[in-house]
């Protein structure tokens, strides 16, 4: 089974990401590698999804009201 490597950036685990589905795309991956691939895959969208979570509670919308500018949270957060 392949090393597992843990991202620590949204753009490395993006990268990797096509790097995989250009292999299985390729349809040159034997069966069980071509597994293993797409397990992997799996693991780096669920790190992509839970990273964009992160930066979408941080967003703010700056606006101006009254003169002064007020940040308000992104509405499409979750809490």
């Amino acid at each position: 089974m392949a090393i597992k490597k843990k991202y620590t950036d949204f753009e490395s685990a993006m990268n990797r990401l096509q790097e995989l589905t250009a292999t299985l795309e390729s349809g040159e991956a034997k069966l069980e590698d071509a597994i293993d691939l797409y397990t992997e895959g799996l693991e780096i969208v669920k790190f992509c999804n839970q990273k964009l979570a992160e930066a979408e509670k941080k967003i703010k919308l700056i606006t101006e009201q009254n003169g002064q500018t007020v940040e308000t949270d992104f509405e499409g957060a979750s809490s």
